[in-house]
């Protein structure tokens, strides 16, 4: 089992941080009432966590017949929106929830035309349905969605939050062979992202190695990818394909070979393309699907 779904929060005061969302949160249970709820930051640090435990406290036992998940950045469609979404919205709810929930994660990647189209159902529905939606980029959202949301940032978790928690994932899982400073070297390499230093965790506990080799090994993962992809070899594109299949989203790709480009040893203005490159790929994420956008960064790169 993954440890990001072991270890997963399941009630709010589980969750690190944010308080500013924790706060309002609860009154929301205790009331078991909530607005349209916009949440927005960089990847691992808790939105989609902070959004799942939300739903499950107001929905209580209904949160199975009422709790909806939909990746917008895999289903980004206005038919989407006008035919799932809508049937959804115009569903009653089952047993005593107050109203459905869905969340709606990675909403940044959905084009503009389905989310005007979602900003009408949010209006014409609003006694039967609300909807969490996430995004690492506010601005690629609408104005009048973001208008009609209450509006939480998530900041990235602070180096200490991030031990704790990955301190007591080691005590639960019985590890003591990681000293004290690989721990901190460790957890500053993550830069806040939860979800990655648990990853990285459990990657370096099942294949017995230190934690520094395990961050060298994620590095080398991409500058191999990077590599790939500058020799035209045919394999890879499906490099890519398979960090999508294991979970990753296209922005931590696009992280994940800058970081690997910083270091390569490439002519300047090689580098300088495939930076460039990288960077265009995420501001064209809100039009393309992942796997289409995996493509066109070969294609401009090859």
């Amino acid at each position: 089992m993954l440890w990001t779904e072991k270890y997963r929060p399941n009630k709010l005061n589980d969750l690190i941080g944010q308080e500013h969302f924790t706060l309002d949160a609860k009154t929301w249970i205790d009331e078991r009432n909530m607005p349209n709820v916009l949440i927005h930051g960089n990847p691992g640090n808790g939105k989609t966590s902070a959004s799942l435990v939300l739903a499950k406290e107001i929905l209580g036992e209904s949160f199975i017949d009422n709790y909806i998940e939909v990746n917008a950045s895999d289903d980004r469609r206005l038919e989407t929106v006008r035919t799932t979404i809508k049937n959804i919205a115009q569903s009653a709810t089952i047993g005593d929830a107050p109203f459905r929930i869905v969340l709606l994660d990675e909403m940044d990647g959905m084009t503009n035309d389905a989310q005007n189209a979602l900003k009408r159902i949010m209006e014409r529905y609003a006694s039967n349905i609300r909807f969490i939606i996430t995004c690492n980029d506010r601005n690629k959202i609408i104005f009048a969605l973001q208008s009609r949301c209450a509006n939480y940032h998530f900041k990235p978790l602070t180096n200490e939050s991030v031990l704790e928690v990955i301190q007591s994932i080691l005590q639960k899982e019985g590890i003591t062979r990681f000293e004290t400073n690989d721990l901190n070297s460790f957890i500053y390499a993550m830069n806040g992202d939860m979800r990655r230093a648990i990853t990285e965790l459990q990657a370096a506990k099942a294949s017995d190695s230190s934690l520094k080799a395990q961050v060298d090994n994620s590095l080398d993962e991409y500058s191999k990818i990077l590599m790939k992809i500058i020799d035209k070899q045919a394999d890879s594109l499906q490099a890519i394909h398979n960090l999508l299949y294991d979970g990753y989203t296209i922005r931590e790709i696009c992280i994940g070979l800058h970081d690997a480009v910083l270091i390569a040893e490439l002519d300047s203005n090689l580098k300088f393309k495939v930076l460039r490159t990288i960077g265009e790929s995420e501001w064209r994420s809100t039009t393309m699907t992942p796997k289409v956008l995996a493509s066109w960064l070969i294609g401009q790169l090859s």
